[in-house]
């Protein structure tokens, strides 16, 4: 291991997240040696300043380097971040595996150290990113933060306590996931937590978990806290991943124009990056474009994030908005099959798209089955947010009485939240309800109230039908009688392609936001 003041100073600079100055003296010393610590240095350098091909470039030199030396632990360091870094930087599951797989190799015979302790922080990561697997996390946090304490490293015990709090919240616990992440911040922000990157991931997961949790505004404190931070101490990664997850929270909120403008700056920031934060402000935008009803937007934009999860349910959505409710019961059904039980947060976020998808093609029992395993999450996790998808859920595989009391939960649940657009939808669907029982005034009531909503929000709109052509309400009546856009085409004698243009028009221009709103906007306007 090389010790010099040089060495010394560049490890300074990293610590001070002077990230220039730090390449600049690991290269320095790279041109009077080819010492593995400096390459690695230097790939931790690069890993700030979001450059990740000079990152893995670096850390697979480091490897190499460790390994001409007979360093096993130093190798095995470098193979743990490369696992994680391959995963960060978009090289594939595949690739993460691989890499985790031979530091294990190269740990498994070595007395017990603060390496096995990362090893085991990173298993955890892959296991909960890869396979959502909240057991396999939670064990391998249990035992980094074992391995902390007993080796006094504080950074390590913390982290392994956070990520338990974190794979606790995912499994449905809460509570007790809460205070492993509340305990762990408060180290984090007071600095028994030396390294900044391990200092800003803390921080990250427990905003991850209040947004899982649907704990909104926890969530979008803890976003201004960690980016004012991260901003002071030119964090920049960390910095994009706050503002990514705080443009989520004010979607949620209905905050459309300051999430758009949080999202469109940082991808600006992060143009030409690699980093899978990237494909999440693109997933998050799509989404947004959505909800605003600018559909062919947001299918550009989910088509760019076409693998990465919460987008899969955006696109299956937008499948379900343009009649073609199969491919999106295709699609969900697939992404609920890959998540194990255990996982409650994971599931829950699919759940609500996977009732609308089953109920809008006929498959009443699983409907009933996944509306079911929504409303039980929902009564473990106790949050107002997910009450509110699980009513919405009960109400839209109920019918009668037992609809309109769904119904009416649901708006509630959204109001206290303060989710206005799911609110807005729930308020039509609940004017629908309303109608039906015979409650023409209740229904107007409700129907207004949602126009307003979504006026508020931004939503393109006119809410009248009168802009619709005569095809265009022919349409919109045939799909309020519950057609498929193939049964729309055979009926009208034209191409589903020709279908899907009007129902993307009839969305556009009523500023509806899925099908099912449509034919709610059908009946409450007297269509059909």
């Amino acid at each position: 291991m090389i010790k010099s003041p040089e060495r010394a100073s560049a490890l300074d600079a990293l610590r001070r997240g002077a990230w220039t100055e730090a390449v600049r003296g690991f290269e320095a010393l790279l041109d009077e040696t080819e010492a593995p610590e400096a390459r690695e240095g230097l790939a931790q350098a690069f890993w700030w300043l979001d450059d990740g091909d000079a990152c893995l470039a670096s850390r697979e030199a480091a490897y190499r380097g460790y390994r001409e030396r007979g360093d096993d632990v130093g190798a095995a360091r470098a193979a743990t971040s490369l696992a994680w870094d391959a995963v960060l930087f978009g090289q594939g599951p595949a690739v993460a595996r691989g890499w985790y797989a031979r530091a294990t190799d190269l740990l498994k015979d070595l007395p017990i150290r603060a390496e096995h302790g990362w090893h085991a922080v990173r298993g955890a990561e892959l296991a909960l990113t890869l396979d959502d697997d909240t057991d396999a996390a939670l064990a391998a946090a249990r035992r980094a933060s074992v391995i902390g304490r007993d080796t006094a490293d504080d950074d390590l015990a913390f982290a392994g306590q956070a990520y338990a709090g974190l794979a606790l919240v995912m499994a449905g616990e809460v509570d007790d996931g809460m205070r492993l992440l509340d305990g762990a911040v408060a180290a984090a922000t007071a600095g028994d937590v030396v390294d900044p990157m391990w200092m800003g991931k803390i921080c990250c997961w427990l905003i991850v978990a209040c947004r899982r949790s649907q704990d909104i505004e926890r969530a979008a404190d803890w976003c201004t806290r960690v980016e004012a931070m991260s901003t002071v101490r030119d964090l920049t990664p960390l910095t994009s991943v706050c503002r990514i997850q705080y443009a989520s929270v004010l979607v949620s909120r209905g905050s459309w124009a300051d999430a758009d403008a949080q999202l469109r700056r940082t991808l600006d920031t992060l143009a030409g990056s690699r980093r899978e934060s990237r494909v999440e402000a693109v997933a998050e935008l799509g989404e947004l474009r959505r909800r605003q009803g600018r559909l062919v937007e947001a299918e550009a934009l989910l088509r760019q994030a076409e693998f990465f999860g919460p987008a899969v349910i955006s696109r299956a959505r937008l499948r379900i908005d343009r009649g073609e409710p199969d491919g999106a019961w295709i699609e969900l059904s697939g992404l609920l099959d890959a998540i194990p039980p255990t996982n409650l947060l994971a599931r829950a976020a699919v759940l609500p798209a996977a009732v609308d998808a089953a109920v809008a093609i006929a498959k009443g029992d699983d409907a009933r089955r996944l509306a079911d395993e929504l409303e039980a999450i929902a009564r473990r996790v106790s949050t107002d947010p997910l009450r509110g998808f699980a009513a919405a859920a009960a109400a839209s595989v109920s019918s009668g009485t037992p609809a309109l009391i769904w119904w009416r939960e649901a708006v509630r649940m959204f109001a206290v939240s303060g989710l206005r657009y799911e609110e807005a939808q729930s308020r039509r669907s609940l004017g629908i309800a309303l109608a039906a029982l015979g409650d023409a005034a209740g229904a107007a009531e409700q129907r207004d109230t949602a126009r307003t909503i979504f006026a508020e929000l931004g939503v393109h709109s006119s809410t009248d039908a009168t802009d619709l052509t005569a095809r265009q309400r022919e349409v919109l009546r045939l799909i309020a009688r519950g057609r498929t856009n193939a049964e729309i085409a055979r009926e009208l004698t034209v191409s589903e392609h020709t279908v899907h243009r009007h129902v993307a028009n009839i969305l556009t221009k009523l500023g509806l936001g899925s099908r099912a709103a449509a034919a709610a906007y059908a009946a409450q306007s007297h269509l059909i």
